[in-house]
């Protein structure tokens, strides 16, 4: 268990502390939620990560099969350990989007009852034996802020407690659905919303044979 608690609270502050574009929102909305069984199975990246992504099942009640659903279990698993997301593959002007969600944070260790699980957001293509997914980073989303180039809710929240230094914070997206999905349709293509200077934020899977 505690080994467990390490690597969800490594997990959580990874997607907190910078680098997705991060909200409290879904940004999908249920009508534009589809289901591709082609993304199921086992799929290796170039970075010798595995991802196991099955269907998702919810409790039906007692005594009852569990109901599956238009969503999926991803399990990634590279050298730092295994992390559980559910995901939820949506249109936005017939492009394919997933939202990532950390679904549980299990235990009771107190830095885990301080986190707060968010959704982020990456464009998906779909090609024969390979997955392309490409998240979208949060240095993209800042530059679009400090160039106002766009308005929509949000919070913009210190790493620490010093609040003077205008670099050290992360932002995390409020509005709601309908909004993030305006959002989405407007700076969704943009080249730069994948890269920052450090970091690409693109995996190439291949299906295991």
């Amino acid at each position: 268990m505690k080994t467990k608690l390490i690597i969800l609270v490594a997990l959580i502050a990874m997607m907190m502390s910078g680098c997705l574009v991060k909200s409290l929102h879904p940004f999908y909305a249920e009508k534009d939620i589809i289901y591709k069984p082609e993304l199921l199975g086992n799929w290796q990246g170039k970075d010798s990560s595995t991802w196991e992504i099955s269907q998702h099942k919810s409790f039906a009640g007692i005594f009852k099969p569990e109901k599956t659903g238009n969503a999926y279990d991803i399990k990634y698993t590279d050298k730092k350990g295994t992390s559980k997301f559910l995901a939820h593959l949506f249109t936005v002007n017939n492009q394919l989007y997933l939202d990532f969600y950390l679904p549980d944070m299990e235990g009771q260790d107190l830095a885990v009852m301080h986190m707060i699980p968010a959704h982020t957001l990456a464009k998906v293509e779909l090609a024969s034996k390979q997955i392309t997914i490409r998240w979208y980073n949060e240095e993209w989303l800042i530059k679009l802020f400090n160039e106002n180039r766009i308005r929509i809710a949000h919070e913009r929240i210190p790493y620490d407690l010093d609040e003077k230094n205008p670099d050290n914070f992360q932002v995390i997206l409020t509005a709601p659905t309908a909004d993030l999905q305006k959002f989405i349709d407007k700076y969704g293509n943009d080249p730069a919303a994948f890269k920052d200077d450090k970091n690409d934020y693109t995996f190439v899977l291949k299906r295991n044979s």
